[in-house]
């Protein structure tokens, strides 16, 4: 019963330290598209038709869950966010304790992740797809992995296809997935291969395979049963690699070392413990954390290979860090001994309460003094709109049509696909087109702009003013047009 009590904790200090993001409506853009479409699916909207992003399905039918649990609130979505990631950080508890035997080694690998994926802004607070990911790949590791690194442990069959399963769930969420998945199936071969079990190495195999395979059919199946394979192979396949991004291998390792150097603490602290199981040639740690090595390196050959720095990509190598750096708990670890001073380890549970405590206010100081342009477009329009009317936002601010309940009068979300050159050019959007679609809307009565925007200067925006003309402001930044 001990482990629900830890999923009590983790899940008490997941809350505790990312309770100040609560309030405001945008930390990332990338999240209200994700509420966004999941209203628009819950209308009844189809992905990949009538709503467009580049994303698998996957996240979007989290979200329309979320959306039903919750309500739909702002408060209540991040609330649940948080809640995966303390779920996250008791599959790391799992996978800790089970790897190595120790209690302490789990609690602290779960305490570590859920630090680490609420300190900073965009590797980890902003709720995006890693967070829910990494969800299943943990419960992967934990199930597949961690209980045979250890000798003279029987695990049962059946971790395998649902090890499998869980993978190819991660996978529609976000094929960077795919990193863990070939983890994992590697040490399918190395474990049972040194047995020389032939024969589970091909069952077992084909059972994990077969497992992951299942979210990706069920995915395809539903595309060919609408008639959209090739709507699903176009946006799936081809926009991703019409953005030609090539960034030097000197900015890749900068990406890389921006990561380790945030992290910092935690990587030292694997890193030691790692050079201490050398040393006394420690069979179970070595197993444990040449795994994790693996994992590590895999991970980071995905993020790198897409040619972008975006922050939120390396929240999928917090579950490692976490991993790897819990090792120093482990009983006969001495590696920087004087940081186990006996009243050190007493106050442990009051300072990591603290810190929590300081990181959830700082939160709430920190986006407190932002502006929340979306809440004041939702206040504005809380009484202007009948209720079948909607509004038409230029470049930004998207999560305001879920704060007002209206549909989105264009297939694409994310505002920057349809204002900025190469998403444009990647999408194949043409601009004057859907211009003639958003005009053509009865429906749409108001534009929503900023009064300053050289990205908003378009072909689609221009066509639409012929049609709209200036007759209000929205705080100091915003402009409202209204159909003439």
């Amino acid at each position: 019963m001990r482990k629900y009590y830890w999923l009590l904790l983790l899940l008490l200090l997941a809350i505790v330290s990312r309770w100040g993001s609560f309030l405001i409506s945008v930390i990332n853009h990338d999240e209200s598209t994700y509420i966004v479409i999941a209203d628009e699916m819950l209308r009844g909207e189809v992905y990949l038709r009538e709503v467009i992003d580049t994303k698998p399905i996957g996240i979007f039918w989290i979200y329309a869950a979320l959306i039903k649990l919750t309500g739909g609130s702002i408060l209540a979505l991040r609330a649940a966010a948080a809640a995966v990631v303390g779920l996250g950080g008791w599959g790391l508890f799992l996978a800790g304790r089970r790897a190595t035997g120790s209690e302490r080694v789990g609690v602290a690998a779960g305490v570590i992740y859920i630090f680490c994926c609420s300190l900073f802004t965009f590797y980890g607070v902003s709720p995006n797809t890693e967070i829910f990911f990494n969800l299943f790949t943990i419960a992967a590791v934990a199930l597949a992995v961690a209980p045979r690194v250890r000798e003279g442990t029987e695990a049962p069959a059946w971790h395998w296809p649902v090890a499998g399963l869980c993978l190819g769930l991660a996978f529609i969420i976000k094929p960077f997935a795919a990193a863990e998945a070939l983890a994992v199936g590697l040490f399918l071969v190395w474990y049972y291969g040194r047995q020389r079990a032939v024969g589970k190495v091909l069952g077992y195999g084909m059972l994990l395979v077969s497992a992951f395979a299942l979210p990706l059919v069920a995915v395809f199946a539903y595309y060919y049963r609408l008639g959209l394979l090739e709507q699903f192979y176009f946006y799936s396949f081809e926009v991703s690699s019409a953005y030609p991004i090539e960034l030097p291998w000197y900015l890749r390792l900068k990406y890389m070392g921006d990561y380790l150097l945030r992290f910092s603490p935690f990587v030292i602290i694997g890193a030691g413990t790692l050079v201490q199981a050398w040393r006394l040639r420690s069979k179970e740690k070595i197993r444990w954390e040449l795994y994790l090595l693996l994992q590590f390196a895999l991970v980071t050959v995905v993020v790198l290979l897409t040619g972008k720095r975006f922050g939120h990509y390396q929240i999928q190598l917090h579950p490692v860090i976490a991993l790897f750096a819990a090792v120093w708990w482990a009983p006969g670890s001495t590696v920087f001994g004087r940081l186990r001073h006996p009243g050190l380890y007493r106050r442990l549970p009051v300072i990591v309460g603290g810190l929590a405590l300081v990181l959830g206010i700082g939160h709430y100081f920190n986006y407190a003094k932002k502006r929340d342009e979306p809440r004041q477009i939702a206040a504005y329009f809380k009484d202007k709109l009948a209720p079948a009317e909607t509004f038409f936002l230029l470049n930004g601010f998207q999560i305001a049509y879920h704060l007002v309940d209206r549909p989105v009068p264009t297939p694409y979300v994310h505002s920057s696909l349809l204002f900025l050159d190469h998403h444009v050019r990647a999408f194949q959007i043409d601009e004057l087109a859907e211009a003639e679609r958003i005009l053509q809307d009865a429906s749409v009565r108001y534009l929503v702009g900023r009064k300053v925007d050289p990205n908003a200067d378009t072909p689609l925006t221009q066509r639409l003013m012929e049609d709209f003309h200036q007759v209000d402001t929205i705080g100091d930044r915003l402009l409202v047009y209204q159909r003439r």
